[in-house]
């Protein structure tokens, strides 16, 4: 059976690398913005001004690129008890179909729904009380790792698809040297 969480792709092995990057930035900045916000309130008895609304705001991104990168690893929650007592070929038939419904919903309510989202967000001109940043770039975090999930799906199911790996169209194959 396919490894689902070894991307084959060069394409997904490159955005699963720029996701894990981006939230682990997203992480460090999250870290040192609380730290920050902590020192001010309870050492220095002013608490920062910016601080609780930025990280609500990379909570966010981190949440959706977290997901999209937790996603390219099959490391989310999942029962698959029942799918492994099946036939192998049925066990493919079960993780195509898992594949394509979470393309199905991650196309249509993240990607396009993110899109109409942050596009109508933009519109109306709507920012944040403190930062003043436009909502529409907190938004663009959804349809972002949205397009993220349907890319690391679409790659698991043409490998389920096509069956066991067999290495011959597959650029992290050994090669002899």
């Amino acid at each position: 059976m396919i490894d689902p969480t070894v991307p084959r792709w060069r394409m997904t092995r490159a955005a699963m690398r720029w996701f894990d990057a981006a939230a682990g930035a997203i992480m460090a900045a999250l870290v040192l913005i609380v730290l920050w916000g902590v020192f001010t309130r309870f050492v220095l008895s002013a608490a920062s001004w910016w601080t609780e609304e930025s990280a609500r705001l990379l909570l966010i991104w981190l949440t959706m690129l977290g997901g999209a990168a937790a996603w390219a690893r099959a490391e989310h929650l999942g029962v698959d008890y029942f799918a492994q007592k099946l036939h192998p070929d049925a066990q493919r038939l079960v993780a195509l179909t898992v594949e394509l419904f979470v393309i199905a919903f991650a196309a249509s309510v993240l990607v396009y729904g993110g899109v109409v989202l942050v596009a109508e967000t933009l519109r109306m001109g709507q920012t944040t009380a403190a930062l003043e940043v436009p909502m529409g770039l907190v938004y663009l975090a959804v349809p972002l790792g949205g397009a993220g999930i349907v890319l690391f799906s679409l790659e698991r199911a043409i490998a389920a698809w096509r069956g066991p790996l067999d290495h011959h169209d597959d650029d992290t194959a050994p090669r002899a040297v």
